[in-house]
C-alpha cells in the first residue's frame, strides 16, 4: 500500500512538472511574437540579411526551439533544424510591416515537445524501478525478520497440535531467547497449555461417563427385552381375545340381521297368507280383485326386501359403462313414480330439473338407478307427509347435476319434513326407518350408500328438520372399484 501511494504521488508530481516545462516552451511563442517579429519586419523591409541571420541565430538558441524557417517572397531565406510538426508543437507567425501592414514573409517555429515527453517518461521509469527495488528490499527484510521472530514459532505450535496433545502429557515450550515481560506468543503458548490440560481432564471424565452410560444402556436393553417379551405375550392374548370378540360380534350381528329380515318379511308374508285364504273362499269378483291387489303389493314388498338384501351382500352386480347421468336421474324419477302408483297416488306437483349439458361418468346403470330411486322415494314420502299436515304448503322436488374437475355430483333436494339432527349418520344403518309400520323396511338409504361406495364415490346429506333435506351422490370421473 505504501508503494502504491508513493507511485500515485510520483505520477501526480511528474504530471505537474511536465505541465510546468510545457508551459515554459509555449511561452517561447509569446517571446517571439513580442520581441522578434517587429525587428525581423524592419530587417526584411531594408533587406538587411546580415542582421536578420544574427537575430535568427539568437532565436534558434532559445530553449526548446527545434526548427525555424523564414520564408519571404516564396523563398526560404533561413532554416534551422529538422521539421517534425506535432499538435501544439508548431506555430506560424506572419511578419507585417509596421507602417504599411504589408505581409513581408512568415516565420515557422517548432518546439521540441517530444524530447520533453521522453525526458519525463525516462524519469518515470527510473522512479518506478527505484521504488520497486526499494519495496522488494523492504519486503525481503520484513519476511526475514518476520520468519525468524514469528513464523518459526507458529510452525512449532502447529506441529505440536498435529501430534494430538489430548494423549500427550507434555506442555508446549518454544525455543526462544530470554526476554523480559510477556508478549503475545507467551500468552498464546500459555493458553494452549491450559486448554490441553482442561481437554485431558474433560476426556477423562467423558470416558468415565461413557463407561457408565454403556453399563446403563446394557441394563436398560435387558429390561426392554424382558418387557418386550411380556408385551408380545400380552399382544398374543389380546389378538386371541379380539378374534373371539369379533366372532361373537359377527354372530350377534348375524343374529340381529336375521331377526330383522325375518321380522320384515314375516309382516307382508302374513298379509299374503291371510289374504290368499280369503281369496280361496271369496266368490265376489270385486273382492277378489281387491284381495289380489293387496297380495301383489305385499309380495312386491317381500321382493324389494330380498333384492335389497342381495345388494347388501354384494350378490347383485352389473357392468360399468360411461353413461349420461342426467338420463339415469330422469329414469330413476319416472320408475319411482310408476312404482308408487301401486300403493299411493301422490305425485309431487312441482319437479325442477337443473342439469348440466353433459354429465358423462362411468356407472353401474342398474345399481345407480336403484340408489337414486330409493333417495327420490324418500323425498316424495317426506313431501307427502308434510302436505297432509300443512295447509298452503307448496311441495317442491329439485333434481340437479353438477360437473366438477374430477367428479359428477347428483343432488336431490326436497322441502319436506327434513331429518332429525339426532339421527346423524345412523340413517344409513340397515333397518333404521322413520316411516310408519308397513311403509318401509329401512334398507333404501343403506342400499344407496353401498352403491355409492361401489362406484368409488360418496353419499352425504344435509337437512334442517321440518324445512328441507338434500342428498348428494358424488361419482368419480375415473373409476377404480373399491376393495371389498
Amino acid at each position: 500500500m505504501s508503494s502504491f501511494a508513493t507511485l500515485i504521488f510520483t505520477v501526480i508530481q511528474l504530471a505537474m512538472d511536465y505541465q510546468r516545462d510545457f508551459d515554459k516552451l509555449q511561452n517561447n511563442y509569446t517571446i517571439i511574437k513580442n520581441s522578434y517579429l517587429d525587428s525581423m519586419a524592419e530587417h526584411l523591409w531594408s533587406y538587411d540579411t546580415r542582421l536578420l541571420e544574427i537575430q535568427l541565430d539568437g532565436l534558434s538558441r532559445l530553449q526548446g526551439v527545434s526548427h525555424l524557417r523564414l520564408v519571404a517572397d516564396n523563398n526560404v531565406i533561413y532554416e534551422f533544424g529538422q521539421s517534425k510538426p506535432q499538435e501544439q508543437s508548431s506555430q506560424r507567425f506572419d511578419i507585417y510591416h509596421k507602417n504599411t501592414d504589408e505581409i513581408l514573409g512568415s516565420l515557422d517555429v517548432e518546439l521540441d515537445v517530444a524530447s520533453l515527453r521522453n525526458k519525463y517518461l525516462q524519469e518515470a521509469v527510473w522512479i518506478f524501478v527505484r521504488q520497486a527495488a526499494k519495496t522488494m528490499i523492504v519486503v525481503l527484510c520484513l519476511y526475514f525478520v518476520f520468519n525468524q521472530i514469528l513464523v518459526v514459532h507458529i510452525q512449532h505450535i502447529a506441529n505440536y497440535l498435529r501430534k494430538n496433545p489430548r494423549k500427550e502429557n507434555k506442555d508446549l515450550i518454544l525455543n526462544r531467547p530470554s526476554h523480559e515481560g510477556e508478549d503475545e506468543l507467551d500468552v498464546l503458548v500459555e493458553s494452549i497449555n491450559l486448554f490441553r490440560r482442561d481437554l485431558l481432564t474433560a476426556n477423562t471424565k467423558l470416558e468415565t461417563l461413557n463407561q457408565a452410560l454403556e453399563h446403563k444402556v446394557q441394563e436398560r436393553t435387558h429390561q426392554l427385552s424382558t418387557k418386550n417379551e411380556s408385551l408380545e405375550k400380552a399382544m398374543l392374548q389380546i389378538k386371541r381375545m379380539q378374534a373371539t370378540l369379533v366372532a361373537q360380534e359377527r354372530m350377534a350381528s348375524l343374529g340381529s340381521l336375521t331377526a330383522s329380515v325375518a321380522h320384515e318379511i314375516r309382516n307382508p308374508l302374513n298379509f299374503v297368507l291371510n289374504f290368499s285364504e280369503l281369496l280361496t273362499d271369496s266368490e265376489d269378483i270385486e273382492e277378489v280383485k281387491e284381495i289380489s291387489r293387496v297380495v301383489l303389493k305385499h309380495s312386491q314388498r317381500i321382493d324389494q326386501i330380498v333384492r335389497s338384501m342381495q345388494i347388501l351382500s354384494g350378490y347383485e352386480s352389473d357392468v360399468i359403462e360411461v353413461l349420461d347421468v342426467n338420463e339415469l336421474l330422469k329414469k330413476a324419477y319416472h320408475e319411482t313414480i310408476a312404482a308408487r302408483s301401486l300403493g299411493s297416488s301422490y305425485v309431487p306437483p312441482k319437479v325442477s330439473y337443473r342439469l348440466e349439458k353433459s354429465a358423462m361418468a362411468p356407472v353401474y346403470a342398474t345399481s345407480l338407478t336403484r340408489a337414486l330411486s330409493n333417495i327420490i322415494d324418500n323425498a316424495i314420502y317426506a313431501l307427502e307427509k308434510k302436505d297432509l299436515v300443512n295447509r298452503g304448503f307448496e311441495p317442491e322436488l329439485v333434481l340437479s347435476t353438477v360437473v366438477r374437475a374430477d367428479s359428477v355430483d347428483i343432488v336431490i333436494r326436497d322441502n319436506g319434513l327434513g331429518i332429525p339432527r339426532v339421527l346423524g349418520e345412523k340413517i344409513f344403518d340397515p333397518f333404521l326407518t322413520t316411516k310408519s309400520a308397513g311403509e318401509g323396511a329401512g334398507l333404501g338409504l343403506t342400499v344407496a350408500f353401498n352403491i355409492a361406495q361401489k362406484h368409488g364415490g360418496t353419499l352425504k346429506y344435509t337437512s334442517e328438520f321440518g324445512q328441507w333435506s338434500e342428498f348428494v351422490v358424488s361419482l368419480p370421473l375415473s373409476h377404480e372399484r373399491p376393495n371389498t
